[in-house]
Protein backbone atom coordinates (compact mmCIF):
# COMPACT_ATOMS: atom_id res chain seq x y z
CA UNK A 1 0.00 0.00 0.00
CA UNK A 2 3.07 2.29 0.12
CA UNK A 3 4.97 3.52 -2.95
CA UNK A 4 8.37 4.08 -1.37
CA UNK A 5 9.70 5.97 -4.38
CA UNK A 6 7.94 9.00 -2.95
CA UNK A 7 8.64 10.31 0.58
CA UNK A 8 5.68 11.38 2.68
CA UNK A 9 7.30 14.80 3.03
CA UNK A 10 6.92 15.25 -0.74
CA UNK A 11 3.35 14.04 -1.29
CA UNK A 12 0.97 11.83 0.65
CA UNK A 13 -0.99 11.31 -2.56
CA UNK A 14 1.97 9.93 -4.45
CA UNK A 15 3.23 7.78 -1.58
CA UNK A 16 -0.17 6.24 -0.78
CA UNK A 17 -1.91 6.37 -4.16
CA UNK A 18 -2.55 2.61 -4.01
CA UNK A 19 -5.07 3.06 -1.20
CA UNK A 20 -7.41 4.81 -3.64
CA UNK A 21 -7.99 1.43 -5.29
CA UNK A 22 -9.41 -0.09 -2.07
CA UNK A 23 -13.13 -0.84 -2.54
CA UNK A 24 -15.37 1.66 -0.80
CA UNK A 25 -13.32 4.81 -1.35
CA UNK A 26 -15.42 5.82 -4.38
CA UNK A 27 -12.72 7.39 -6.52
CA UNK A 28 -10.67 5.94 -9.36
CA UNK A 29 -7.29 7.66 -9.58
CA UNK A 30 -3.95 6.21 -10.60
CA UNK A 31 -0.43 7.51 -10.14
CA UNK A 32 -0.42 8.56 -13.79
CA UNK A 33 -3.34 10.90 -13.04
CA UNK A 34 -1.89 12.35 -9.84
CA UNK A 35 1.78 12.82 -10.62
CA UNK A 36 1.38 15.58 -13.26
CA UNK A 37 -0.85 17.54 -10.86
CA UNK A 38 1.25 17.16 -7.71
CA UNK A 39 2.98 20.30 -6.43
CA UNK A 40 3.66 19.38 -2.79
CA UNK A 41 1.16 17.59 -0.56
CA UNK A 42 3.56 16.36 2.09
CA UNK A 43 3.42 15.81 5.84
CA UNK A 44 5.92 15.19 8.62
CA UNK A 45 5.74 14.41 12.34
CA UNK A 46 7.53 15.71 15.40
CA UNK A 47 7.11 15.37 19.15
CA UNK A 48 5.52 18.15 21.19
CA UNK A 49 7.42 18.38 24.44
CA UNK A 50 6.19 19.30 27.89
CA UNK A 51 3.01 17.22 27.94
CA UNK A 52 3.67 15.46 31.25
CA UNK A 53 2.97 11.74 31.12
CA UNK A 54 1.04 12.00 27.86
CA UNK A 55 2.89 11.94 24.58
CA UNK A 56 1.70 14.32 21.87
CA UNK A 57 2.96 13.86 18.31
CA UNK A 58 2.30 16.67 15.84
CA UNK A 59 1.30 15.58 12.35
CA UNK A 60 2.39 18.67 10.41
CA UNK A 61 0.07 18.94 7.39
CA UNK A 62 1.02 22.55 6.77
CA UNK A 63 4.75 23.14 6.23
CA UNK A 64 5.04 20.76 3.24
CA UNK A 65 1.64 21.49 1.72
CA UNK A 66 1.68 23.66 -1.39
CA UNK A 67 -0.53 26.42 0.02
CA UNK A 68 -0.01 25.84 3.74
CA UNK A 69 -3.04 23.67 4.56
CA UNK A 70 -4.09 20.08 3.92
CA UNK A 71 -6.59 21.39 1.36
CA UNK A 72 -3.75 20.92 -1.13
CA UNK A 73 -4.80 17.24 -1.11
CA UNK A 74 -8.39 18.12 -2.08
CA UNK A 75 -7.14 20.44 -4.81
CA UNK A 76 -4.74 17.92 -6.29
CA UNK A 77 -7.37 15.15 -6.40
CA UNK A 78 -9.95 17.54 -7.87
CA UNK A 79 -7.67 18.85 -10.62
CA UNK A 80 -6.45 15.34 -11.50
CA UNK A 81 -10.03 14.14 -11.97
CA UNK A 82 -11.01 17.25 -13.95
CA UNK A 83 -8.03 16.93 -16.30
CA UNK A 84 -8.79 13.30 -16.97
CA UNK A 85 -12.44 14.11 -17.69
CA UNK A 86 -11.50 17.00 -19.98
CA UNK A 87 -13.32 19.59 -17.86
CA UNK A 88 -11.71 23.02 -18.28
CA UNK A 89 -13.94 25.45 -16.32
CA UNK A 90 -15.06 25.02 -12.71
CA UNK A 91 -16.77 26.78 -9.81
CA UNK A 92 -16.11 26.35 -6.10
CA UNK A 93 -16.82 28.07 -2.79
CA UNK A 94 -14.92 27.89 0.48
CA UNK A 95 -13.98 29.74 3.63
CA UNK A 96 -10.63 30.52 2.01
CA UNK A 97 -8.20 27.62 2.31
CA UNK A 98 -9.78 25.45 -0.36
CA UNK A 99 -10.07 28.38 -2.76
CA UNK A 100 -6.37 29.17 -2.29
CA UNK A 101 -5.43 25.55 -2.99
CA UNK A 102 -7.80 25.16 -5.94
CA UNK A 103 -6.63 28.49 -7.35
CA UNK A 104 -3.00 27.37 -7.28
CA UNK A 105 -3.56 23.87 -8.67
CA UNK A 106 -6.07 24.97 -11.32
CA UNK A 107 -3.80 27.73 -12.60
CA UNK A 108 -0.86 25.33 -12.91
CA UNK A 109 -3.04 22.87 -14.82
CA UNK A 110 -4.32 25.58 -17.17
CA UNK A 111 -7.92 25.37 -15.92
CA UNK A 112 -10.29 28.30 -15.57
CA UNK A 113 -11.73 28.55 -12.06
CA UNK A 114 -14.35 30.81 -10.48
CA UNK A 115 -13.80 30.82 -6.72
CA UNK A 116 -16.29 32.32 -4.26
CA UNK A 117 -15.19 33.06 -0.71
CA UNK A 118 -16.23 35.36 2.16
CA UNK A 119 -14.80 38.85 1.95
CA UNK A 120 -13.91 38.66 5.63
CA UNK A 121 -11.28 35.95 5.01
CA UNK A 122 -9.42 37.70 2.18
CA UNK A 123 -6.86 39.01 4.67
CA UNK A 124 -5.18 35.61 4.87
CA UNK A 125 -4.68 35.15 1.13
CA UNK A 126 -1.68 35.65 -1.13
CA UNK A 127 -2.25 37.05 -4.60
CA UNK A 128 0.07 34.44 -6.13
CA UNK A 129 -2.33 31.66 -5.05
CA UNK A 130 -4.69 32.92 -7.76
CA UNK A 131 -2.89 32.67 -11.08
CA UNK A 132 -3.94 33.18 -14.70
CA UNK A 133 -7.44 31.97 -15.44
CA UNK A 134 -8.51 32.04 -11.77
CA UNK A 135 -11.32 34.47 -10.90
CA UNK A 136 -11.69 35.27 -7.21
CA UNK A 137 -15.15 36.52 -6.23
CA UNK A 138 -15.52 37.97 -2.73
CA UNK A 139 -18.94 37.62 -1.08
CA UNK A 140 -20.00 39.93 1.74
CA UNK A 141 -22.96 37.78 2.80
CA UNK A 142 -23.67 35.04 5.39
CA UNK A 143 -22.07 31.62 4.81
CA UNK A 144 -25.14 29.84 3.33
CA UNK A 145 -25.47 32.58 0.71
CA UNK A 146 -21.80 32.26 -0.31
CA UNK A 147 -22.46 28.62 -1.18
CA UNK A 148 -25.85 29.31 -2.74
CA UNK A 149 -24.65 31.95 -5.19
CA UNK A 150 -21.70 29.76 -6.24
CA UNK A 151 -24.07 26.86 -7.02
CA UNK A 152 -26.54 29.15 -8.80
CA UNK A 153 -23.68 30.62 -10.87
CA UNK A 154 -22.54 27.13 -11.90
CA UNK A 155 -26.08 26.13 -12.88
CA UNK A 156 -26.82 29.35 -14.79
CA UNK A 157 -23.72 29.10 -16.96
CA UNK A 158 -23.38 25.31 -17.22
CA UNK A 159 -20.12 25.03 -15.25
CA UNK A 160 -18.92 22.15 -13.08
CA UNK A 161 -19.36 22.77 -9.35
CA UNK A 162 -16.47 21.16 -7.44
CA UNK A 163 -15.23 19.33 -5.48
CA UNK A 164 -17.55 16.36 -5.25
CA UNK A 165 -17.92 15.16 -1.63
CA UNK A 166 -16.52 11.76 -2.62
CA UNK A 167 -13.35 13.38 -3.91
CA UNK A 168 -12.81 15.19 -0.62
CA UNK A 169 -13.27 12.02 1.37
CA UNK A 170 -10.87 10.14 -0.89
CA UNK A 171 -8.26 12.89 -0.54
CA UNK A 172 -8.16 12.25 3.21
CA UNK A 173 -7.71 8.50 2.72
CA UNK A 174 -4.01 9.16 2.18
CA UNK A 175 -3.95 11.02 5.49
CA UNK A 176 -5.26 7.84 7.11
CA UNK A 177 -2.38 5.93 5.56
CA UNK A 178 0.13 8.43 6.95
CA UNK A 179 -1.44 8.03 10.40
CA UNK A 180 -1.04 4.25 10.16
CA UNK A 181 2.54 4.42 8.89
CA UNK A 182 3.42 6.90 11.65
CA UNK A 183 1.85 4.59 14.24
CA UNK A 184 3.90 1.68 12.89
CA UNK A 185 7.05 3.71 13.50
CA UNK A 186 6.07 5.33 16.80
CA UNK A 187 4.11 2.53 18.38
CA UNK A 188 0.46 2.78 19.36
CA UNK A 189 -1.54 5.96 18.60
CA UNK A 190 -4.53 6.15 20.95
CA UNK A 191 -6.17 9.34 19.79
CA UNK A 192 -6.33 11.43 16.61
CA UNK A 193 -7.10 15.11 17.28
CA UNK A 194 -8.34 17.67 14.74
CA UNK A 195 -10.38 20.86 14.57
CA UNK A 196 -13.28 20.44 12.17
CA UNK A 197 -15.50 22.67 10.08
CA UNK A 198 -17.77 20.43 7.98
CA UNK A 199 -15.96 17.25 9.00
CA UNK A 200 -14.80 16.07 5.55
CA UNK A 201 -11.24 15.49 6.77
CA UNK A 202 -11.86 13.13 9.70
CA UNK A 203 -14.75 11.49 7.83
CA UNK A 204 -12.35 10.66 5.00
CA UNK A 205 -9.76 9.31 7.42
CA UNK A 206 -12.20 7.08 9.29
CA UNK A 207 -13.92 5.99 6.08
CA UNK A 208 -10.52 4.75 4.91
CA UNK A 209 -9.97 2.92 8.21
CA UNK A 210 -13.37 1.23 7.74
CA UNK A 211 -12.57 0.24 4.15
CA UNK A 212 -9.22 -1.25 5.21
CA UNK A 213 -10.94 -3.20 7.98
CA UNK A 214 -13.50 -4.62 5.53
CA UNK A 215 -10.64 -5.66 3.25
CA UNK A 216 -8.94 -7.46 6.15
CA UNK A 217 -5.98 -5.08 6.10
CA UNK A 218 -6.53 -3.40 9.48
CA UNK A 219 -7.61 -4.54 12.94
CA UNK A 220 -10.12 -2.65 15.05
CA UNK A 221 -7.51 -2.30 17.81
CA UNK A 222 -5.30 -0.31 15.43
CA UNK A 223 -7.88 2.43 14.86
CA UNK A 224 -7.41 5.45 17.18
CA UNK A 225 -10.42 7.15 18.72
CA UNK A 226 -11.21 10.67 17.56
CA UNK A 227 -10.95 13.88 19.55
CA UNK A 228 -12.53 16.72 17.60
CA UNK A 229 -12.86 20.44 18.24
CA UNK A 230 -14.97 23.33 17.00
CA UNK A 231 -14.93 26.94 18.01
CA UNK A 232 -17.71 27.65 20.49
CA UNK A 233 -19.19 30.38 18.29
CA UNK A 234 -19.85 27.88 15.48
CA UNK A 235 -20.14 24.39 16.93
CA UNK A 236 -23.12 22.52 15.47
CA UNK A 237 -21.22 19.23 15.27
CA UNK A 238 -20.19 19.46 18.94
CA UNK A 239 -23.76 20.14 20.06
CA UNK A 240 -25.22 17.26 18.06
CA UNK A 241 -22.51 14.80 19.15
CA UNK A 242 -22.67 15.74 22.83
CA UNK A 243 -26.45 15.32 22.70
CA UNK A 244 -25.97 11.82 21.32
CA UNK A 245 -27.90 12.66 18.17
CA UNK A 246 -27.31 10.66 14.96
CA UNK A 247 -28.39 13.65 12.87
CA UNK A 248 -27.76 17.38 13.08
CA UNK A 249 -30.85 19.60 13.22
CA UNK A 250 -31.59 23.32 13.21
CA UNK A 251 -31.48 23.45 17.02
CA UNK A 252 -27.75 22.69 16.87
CA UNK A 253 -27.06 25.58 14.47
CA UNK A 254 -26.39 28.81 16.36
CA UNK A 255 -23.50 30.63 14.63
CA UNK A 256 -22.11 33.90 16.01
CA UNK A 257 -19.78 35.16 13.25
CA UNK A 258 -18.63 38.20 15.22
CA UNK A 259 -17.15 35.84 17.86
CA UNK A 260 -15.32 33.48 15.50
CA UNK A 261 -11.79 32.61 16.61
CA UNK A 262 -11.06 31.46 13.04
CA UNK A 263 -13.39 32.93 10.38
CA UNK A 264 -12.34 30.29 7.84
CA UNK A 265 -14.19 27.66 9.92
CA UNK A 266 -17.42 29.02 8.53
CA UNK A 267 -19.70 26.05 7.74
CA UNK A 268 -22.80 26.65 9.84
CA UNK A 269 -24.96 23.62 8.98
CA UNK A 270 -22.96 20.53 7.95
CA UNK A 271 -25.91 18.17 8.44
CA UNK A 272 -25.01 15.63 5.75
CA UNK A 273 -21.35 15.55 6.72
CA UNK A 274 -22.18 15.18 10.43
CA UNK A 275 -24.37 12.15 9.82
CA UNK A 276 -21.53 10.43 7.98
CA UNK A 277 -18.91 11.33 10.59
CA UNK A 278 -21.13 10.35 13.53
CA UNK A 279 -21.84 6.94 11.99
CA UNK A 280 -18.14 6.29 11.43
CA UNK A 281 -17.15 7.35 14.95
CA UNK A 282 -19.93 5.54 16.78
CA UNK A 283 -18.02 2.26 16.59
CA UNK A 284 -14.46 3.47 17.26
CA UNK A 285 -15.33 6.08 19.89
CA UNK A 286 -14.66 9.77 20.12
CA UNK A 287 -15.40 13.09 21.72
CA UNK A 288 -16.22 16.52 20.34
CA UNK A 289 -15.36 19.62 22.38
CA UNK A 290 -16.09 23.32 21.92
CA UNK A 291 -13.24 25.81 22.32
CA UNK A 292 -13.93 29.21 23.86
CA UNK A 293 -12.06 32.50 24.03
CA UNK A 294 -11.01 31.51 27.56
CA UNK A 295 -9.54 28.22 26.27
CA UNK A 296 -7.52 30.14 23.69
CA UNK A 297 -6.34 32.68 26.27
CA UNK A 298 -5.28 29.93 28.67
CA UNK A 299 -3.51 27.54 26.33
CA UNK A 300 -2.29 29.55 23.33
CA UNK A 301 1.00 30.81 24.76
CA UNK A 302 2.00 27.47 26.34
CA UNK A 303 1.24 25.78 23.02
CA UNK A 304 3.20 28.33 20.98
CA UNK A 305 6.13 27.94 23.36
CA UNK A 306 6.13 24.14 23.01
CA UNK A 307 5.78 24.34 19.24
CA UNK A 308 8.65 26.82 19.06
CA UNK A 309 10.83 24.55 21.18
CA UNK A 310 10.08 21.74 18.71
CA UNK A 311 11.20 23.98 15.82
CA UNK A 312 7.79 25.01 14.46
CA UNK A 313 6.65 28.61 14.07
CA UNK A 314 3.14 29.63 13.08
CA UNK A 315 2.96 32.27 10.35
CA UNK A 316 1.79 35.68 11.54
CA UNK A 317 -0.04 38.53 9.89
CA UNK A 318 2.60 41.04 8.74
CA UNK A 319 3.52 43.49 11.48
CA UNK A 320 1.53 41.71 14.18
CA UNK A 321 1.64 38.69 16.50
CA UNK A 322 -1.66 37.40 15.11
CA UNK A 323 -1.52 33.84 13.76
CA UNK A 324 -2.73 33.83 10.13
CA UNK A 325 -4.34 30.39 10.02
CA UNK A 326 -5.70 29.37 13.42
CA UNK A 327 -7.21 25.96 12.64
CA UNK A 328 -4.06 24.05 13.61
CA UNK A 329 -3.54 26.37 16.56
CA UNK A 330 -7.03 25.55 17.84
CA UNK A 331 -6.29 21.83 17.62
CA UNK A 332 -3.23 22.30 19.81
CA UNK A 333 -5.25 24.38 22.28
CA UNK A 334 -7.87 21.63 22.31
CA UNK A 335 -5.31 18.93 23.02
CA UNK A 336 -3.92 20.89 25.98
CA UNK A 337 -7.47 21.42 27.24
CA UNK A 338 -8.16 17.68 26.90
CA UNK A 339 -5.02 16.89 28.92
CA UNK A 340 -6.09 19.33 31.65
CA UNK A 341 -9.54 17.73 31.80
CA UNK A 342 -8.20 14.17 31.90
CA UNK A 343 -9.61 13.23 28.49
CA UNK A 344 -6.09 12.14 27.52
CA UNK A 345 -4.83 9.91 30.28
CA UNK A 346 -1.29 9.20 31.42
CA UNK A 347 0.54 6.89 29.04
CA UNK A 348 -1.64 7.67 26.04
CA UNK A 349 -0.28 8.99 22.75
CA UNK A 350 -2.20 11.59 20.75
CA UNK A 351 -1.62 12.59 17.14
CA UNK A 352 -2.28 16.32 16.76
CA UNK A 353 -3.37 16.99 13.17
CA UNK A 354 -1.88 20.40 12.34
CA UNK A 355 -3.97 21.06 9.23
CA UNK A 356 -2.83 24.66 8.79
CA UNK A 357 -0.33 27.08 10.23
CA UNK A 358 2.28 28.04 7.64
CA UNK A 359 1.40 30.74 5.11
CA UNK A 360 3.86 33.57 4.74
CA UNK A 361 2.15 36.82 3.76
CA UNK A 362 5.04 39.25 4.28
CA UNK A 363 6.16 40.62 0.93
CA UNK A 364 3.30 38.94 -0.94
CA UNK A 365 0.72 41.03 -2.78
CA UNK A 366 -2.86 40.51 -1.59
CA UNK A 367 -5.41 39.13 -4.05
CA UNK A 368 -7.68 41.46 -6.01
CA UNK A 369 -11.21 40.06 -6.33
CA UNK A 370 -12.73 40.36 -9.77
CA UNK A 371 -16.02 41.28 -8.09
CA UNK A 372 -17.41 41.76 -4.59
CA UNK A 373 -20.98 40.58 -4.07
CA UNK A 374 -23.07 42.08 -1.27
CA UNK A 375 -26.70 42.57 -0.21
CA UNK A 376 -27.24 45.59 -2.46
CA UNK A 377 -28.71 43.46 -5.29
CA UNK A 378 -30.74 40.29 -5.67
CA UNK A 379 -29.13 36.96 -6.51
CA UNK A 380 -30.53 37.15 -10.04
CA UNK A 381 -29.05 40.61 -10.56
CA UNK A 382 -25.65 39.46 -9.32
CA UNK A 383 -25.77 36.46 -11.64
CA UNK A 384 -26.44 38.82 -14.54
CA UNK A 385 -23.48 40.96 -13.44
CA UNK A 386 -21.21 37.91 -13.15
CA UNK A 387 -22.20 36.84 -16.67
CA UNK A 388 -21.39 40.29 -18.06
CA UNK A 389 -18.11 40.53 -16.14
CA UNK A 390 -16.79 37.18 -17.38
CA UNK A 391 -18.45 37.11 -20.81
CA UNK A 392 -20.56 34.04 -20.03
CA UNK A 393 -23.75 32.91 -21.75
CA UNK A 394 -26.66 31.30 -19.90
CA UNK A 395 -26.73 27.58 -20.70
CA UNK A 396 -29.70 26.00 -22.47
CA UNK A 397 -30.70 23.99 -19.40
CA UNK A 398 -30.90 27.15 -17.26
CA UNK A 399 -32.94 28.96 -19.94
CA UNK A 400 -35.40 26.07 -20.04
Amino acid sequence: MIDRRFPASQSLLLRYHKVLAVPGLAVDLALADLEPCSHGEGATTFALGGSDAREVIVCDESSRMCTGTYKALDACVTVALLRRAGVRRVVASSGGNLSAALGTYAARAGLEAFLFQPRRTLYKQRGDHFGPGVRLIAVDLPEPEVKQIARAFAERFGLAHVPDVRWRLAASAVRAMFVLESAAELGRVDCLAQTVCAGFGPAGIYQCFAALRRAGLLRRSEVPRFLGFQQEANAPIVRAWQAGEPALTREHVRPEPDRYLEPGLYNTDPAREYARLAALLREVGGEMLALSDDDLARHQEPLLSRMRAAGFEFSRLPGTDEVVEKTGLLTGVGVLKAIDEGRLTAGERALLMLTGGVRELAGAAPPSPALTIDASRSEAAWLDELGRTFGLVTCARARA
